[in-house]
């Protein structure tokens, strides 16, 4: 298969599941930038001069957009031609929709892979919709990290006997227990963005400590909400428990989970309608053998078993949560338990190896 993947970023520290995905379908060639790509990751792009000048490219979308995705066409087509593709991956929506037709000019069967957001937040649904309608029916393939994206998409294009819920997963191999440390070590890996719900895991936490005065807890991301968050820490005079610590990459963050016992994540539909899908952080921290607290939320109930890998609460329920913290932290015995069976659930449903293999079936 000489597939080519397309993403929106070259790299970005959140989108651990898009580098997976690379790593095991191992395309031919990347295209990143937004969602018209057209810049190679092996260097180079699909333009000659001028249109490889990014001024150039800037100045045409935002004038003249219409002739801008003609010419994007135009030079994609020759660049699937030239490259004997036969397959074409789009990661997001948006950029799903601005890629079908050259594929379909040069009968080349294109897939798209929702990730959350593109299948869930108002506005986008607004901006792409008509195009969405117009692109999925056709496409060989649509992969959803979640169920709960189906009807949203459904809703816009018709039934969609080719859309398929595979979950993102997680290297097993890799992600693999530890030695926690001594005391009740809590942790997230998240961006602080209002869907990540970060002040109301630390408002639960900030419950916990007035019985559990000992608990820390290592947050680990940055965001636009990170500077409220520290705020609202320091203004409550927690700053001894709870740690930030930044945007990490996998292999800064993979010992901090593997010294932790439970990891914690508040996610929450937004009122702009942006939702996760199935969140990479929670897979990694299960494969870890960590007991999850989260949320009821998008494919969470798939990847956490309630009762099982860990406790979930409804969405804003901070005091619910704060419960499920206490009892964690008053059962070590259970909580351990937790994270073994959440270890064999990643093992037996979100190995990523698995799961790449069924993308890559479904893609030619």
């Amino acid at each position: 298969m000489r597939l080519i993947i397309a993403r929106s970023n070259f790299f970005s520290y959140s989108e651990t599941f898009i580098e997976e995905q690379i790593n095991q379908l191992e395309p031919i060639h990347v295209l990143y930038e937004g969602w018209q790509p057209s810049r190679l990751k092996s260097g180079g792009s699909i333009y000659p001069l001028p249109f490889s000048i990014l001024a150039v490219r800037g100045i045409l979308r935002r004038l003249l957009p219409g002739l801008y995705q003609k010419i994007y066409t135009y030079y994609l087509r020759r660049f699937l031609r030239a490259s004997k593709t036969n397959a074409f991956l789009a990661n997001y929506g948006p950029l799903g929709t601005n890629i079908y037709e050259a594929c379909l000019a040069e009968n080349i069967p294109f897939s798209v892979v929702f990730l959350g957001f593109d299948a869930a937040e108002k506005k986008t649904l607004a901006t792409y919709g008509s195009r969405y309608a117009l692109s999925l029916p056709q496409a060989k393939t649509i992969i959803c990290v979640a169920e709960s994206m189906r009807a949203n998409l459904e809703e816009i294009a018709g039934p969609l006997p080719n859309l398929h819920v595979i979950p993102c997963g997680v290297d097993v191999a890799k992600f693999t227990p530890g030695t926690p440390d001594k005391g009740f070590n809590v942790i997230s890996v998240a961006r602080f963005a209002e869907k990540k719900g970060s002040l109301k895991s630390i408002q639960a936490f900030e419950l916990l400590l007035q019985e559990y005065p000992e608990a820390q807890f290592r947050m680990v991301g940055d965001g636009p909400l990170w500077e409220e968050a520290k705020n609202y820490v320091s203004a409550k005079g927690l700053s001894g428990n709870i740690h930030f610590l930044g945007a990490m990459g996998q292999d800064a963050y993979l010992p901090l989970l593997q010294a932790s016992s439970v990891f914690i994540q508040h996610s929450v539909l937004t009122p702009s309608g942006d939702s996760e899908g199935t969140p990479v952080a929670i897979l990694e921290a299960s494969a870890c053998g960590l007991a999850i607290c989260s949320t009821r939320h998008a494919g969470i109930p798939n990847a956490v078993i309630e009762g099982k890998t860990g406790l979930l609460v409804d969405e804003h329920d901070v005091e619910g949560m704060a419960e499920a913290l206490k009892m964690l932290a008053s059962d070590a015995v259970k909580t351990r338990e937790y994270g073994i069976a959440a270890r064999k659930h990643m093992e037996d449903a979100y190995d990523v190896v698995k799961l790449s293999a069924k993308i890559k079936a479904l893609l030619v």
